[in-house]
């Protein structure tokens, strides 16, 4: 037999669970957790620490900044019967006052340089920064604990009244919060054909014109997503209907994700850019995003059909954009897509409990827990890190299949060399899993030590010489080879492990067998 080296790419691409599993694109996986694919090399991701405690021990089920014209940022966040603004620093200040909550299912918008909330069972509330929240002073809608979304659109504000297709509009620049200004109803029960009740709101500004135009979107609980271009719901000069397509439903009200000028569409089929809906249409639009992640956010959207915690964010210093998928009555767990290679992963915190909300605060990702507890995001190198305890990052991983160009040559598996960069010393899971079959378990291998010396050591042994530093960073390239077990045509690798106070990024995994004869 002749003895033959293959070496894999690493899963630059992210997931692909849609390809078929004997022809995928090697720079793909099958599974990815905590492993982000972004520019350079897939890498695990950073951890997680305490960044405040609301004192409440209730869960935290709205995140959102508030950027006030000072220049600081508050992060408002709400419970189901409090909210509170917490400062850069951590400090947490409660901020309900007189005002009535009896939930934390709030949706909201910054307008003005202040923030409105609504959740179609209190009265809508506005927080200017200081003091504390007050309630809005609209009149109109025969109770004003019905609106339930609210967005911002060519400077006049927009609710959305639950359990109807009618959206309620104030006057421009018309902020609410003196006099008794009235709301004025568009109802899009007559524009909508497949019935059902108003979902989403907000702006959507087309670039592909070579004049741009800053549109209005409305989508229904059906999936019904119809374009308005005009001033303001109801003006006869120019308020006009430009569009109408039909998508997947959507699975929140909070389901409508900004990324840059574009707004992404959470749906029971997957991700719908909105911006591609007008380029091109429904099922393209389906696939410009998602596609390769689409039969995940299905199975998710089958357990969870519509919830508040469909959600996310862009963060734009990471380059990537998080996705919240409910996990439970009380968790999440989150898609990422990197902006940079297209590709997916799946991130687990510790405890999916610790991000049952989020949003993007002072340039990092935060998380709020079901215990009251808010988390700061990719900082570190553990999880859950408190005070007086820390978690290790757990991170695993599944390649795409490979015949190790030759399909159909049986092979007898000798061992793998991953290629890694990290600290030595680290345990990991490895292993392959043969013909497309999962192994029941997988080896666990430990890196050999390391040998640096820290930059800066002045004793100990080695010491310093004029001729020859022994100073080096504790990151290493670790190329040593594993032993490895399996027989058959073809083979995917298994890795996994846990990390805590280092990196690793994955640069690829070299494969040797025994050729043996087609069969």
């Amino acid at each position: 037999m002749a003895f033959e080296g293959f070496t894999m790419s690493p899963p630059y691409g992210g997931l692909d669970l849609v390809s078929p599993v004997d022809n995928m694109d090697p720079a793909y996986a099958l599974e990815l957790v905590n492993v982000f694919p972004g520019a350079g090399a897939p890498t695990v991701r950073l951890g997680y620490a305490e960044f405040a405690d609301t004192l409440s021990s209730s869960a935290i089920k709205f995140m959102a900044p508030l950027n006030l014209a000072d220049g600081t940022t508050q992060l408002i966040v709400g419970t189901s019967s409090k909210l509170y603004s917490i400062s850069s620093s951590g400090i947490s200040t409660d901020i309900t006052g007189a005002a009535t909550i009896s939930t934390g299912d709030w949706q909201s918008v910054i307008y003005s340089n202040k923030l409105y909330l609504c959740n179609g069972a209190d009265a809508p509330l506005v927080y200017t920064g200081t003091g504390t929240v007050s309630t809005t002073t609209f009149t109109g809608p025969s109770s004003m604990t019905s609106l339930i979304n609210v967005t911002a659109h060519k400077e006049r504000l927009y609710f959305v009244e639950a359990g109807t297709a009618k959206v309620w509009y104030g006057g421009l620049q018309v902020t609410g919060t003196g006099g008794t200004p009235a709301l004025t109803s568009f109802d899009f029960q007559y524009v909508f054909n497949r019935g059902g009740f108003l979902v989403g709101i907000g702006s959507f500004s087309q670039s592909t014109n070579v004049a741009s135009q800053d549109y209005f979107y409305a989508c229904s609980s059906e999936g019904e997503v119809v374009f308005y271009s005009g001033n303001y719901a109801g003006d006869p000069t120019t308020w006009g209907l430009v569009g109408r397509y039909y998508i997947g439903k959507p699975l929140g009200y909070r389901a409508f994700v900004r990324y840059n000028n574009d707004v992404w569409a959470l749906t029971a089929q997957g991700i719908v850019p909105l911006s591609g809906l007008i380029q091109s249409d429904p099922e393209a639009a389906l696939n410009l995003v998602s596609a390769k992640i689409n039969p995940l956010i299905t199975e998710y959207a089958t357990t969870t059909p519509f919830d508040h915690e469909w959600t996310g964010f862009f963060w734009p210093q990471g380059r990537r954009v998080y996705i919240s998928v409910p996990v439970s009555g009380s968790g999440c767990k989150f898609l990422v897509y990197s902006i940079d290679t297209k590709g997916w992963t799946l991130f687990q915190l510790f405890d999916d409990n610790h991000s049952l909300s989020s949003c993007v605060f002072n340039n990092l990702p935060y998380y709020g827990s079901s215990m009251g507890i808010v988390w700061k995001g990719e900082t570190g190198q553990a999880d859950a890190t408190t005070t007086t305890s820390s978690q290790s990052i757990m991170f695993s991983g599944r390649t795409a299949f490979s015949f190790y160009n030759s399909r159909g040559n049986y092979k007898a598996f000798k061992d793998i060399r991953p290629l890694m960069r990290t600290k030595r010393g680290i345990t990991l899971s490895l292993g392959l899993d043969v013909d497309f079959k999962r192994a029941q378990t997988v080896a666990s291998v430990v890196t050999p030590s390391g040998t640096f010396t820290p930059w800066g050591s002045t004793g100990g042994s080695p010491t310093y010489t004029p001729w020859g530093s022994p100073w080096s960073a504790d990151l290493e390239y670790v190329f040593d080879r594993f032993a490895a077990k399996g027989q058959g045509h073809c083979a995917a690798v298994r890795f996994g492990g846990s990390i805590k106070n280092s990196t690793l990024q994955i640069l690829g995994f070299e494969i040797r067998f025994d050729m043996g004869g087609q069969v």
